[in-house]
């Protein structure tokens, strides 16, 4: 049998068994109720009860070390069950940081591009306005000037030669 850690469970139990077989074909013997043979039986029982215990306290102590075991277990696995949510919240926290600049960004673009539209609106509302006032001073003044007459040179200067 493979031995199992330092304490060698299974090699214990194997001799428990050998030695309980060797004590009931030793009980079988053909002599019964020699006063010579009680005590080596009841040395026997003694031995056998002593590795008995042993061996079930080598039991209690390998289970007490595998419910050990499983409890270090479960905390690792809960924190790294921790760990692994932590840091999927972090990535999901990070990606919805990164789409709420995107859409700021976006909304911010739109807003100038608005605020340019609004602007050239207001410009061409304003050159529209302008448009009639312009050319009803142009009117003006064209009719002001057809009023006056121009001046020519309607009299002839007179130049002597001495």
């Amino acid at each position: 049998m493979p031995a199992r850690g330092a304490r060698g469970l299974p090699r214990a139990t194997a001799c428990i068994v050998a030695a309980a077989g060797v004590g009931l074909l030793a009980g079988c013997g053909g002599t019964s109720g020699t006063s010579s043979s009680s005590p080596a039986r009841a040395a026997e029982t003694i031995e056998r009860n002593e590795r008995n215990e042993e061996a079930a306290a080598l039991q209690k102590e390998e289970a007490a070390e595998t419910a050990k075991n499983r409890e270090l277990l479960s905390q690792i696995e809960a924190k790294t069950s921790e760990e692994a949510a932590e840091a999927k919240a972090k990535a999901t926290e990070h990606a919805a940081a990164v789409k709420a600049k995107k859409r700021e960004a976006e909304a911010k673009k739109k807003q100038r591009a608005l605020e340019e539209q609004l602007k050239k609106e207001q410009q061409a509302h304003k050159q529209a306005a302008r448009k009639p006032q312009e050319e009803s001073a142009r009117q003006r003044e064209a009719a002001s000037n057809r009023r006056q007459p121009t001046k020519t040179a309607a009299t002839p200067t007179t130049v002597t030669i001495p």
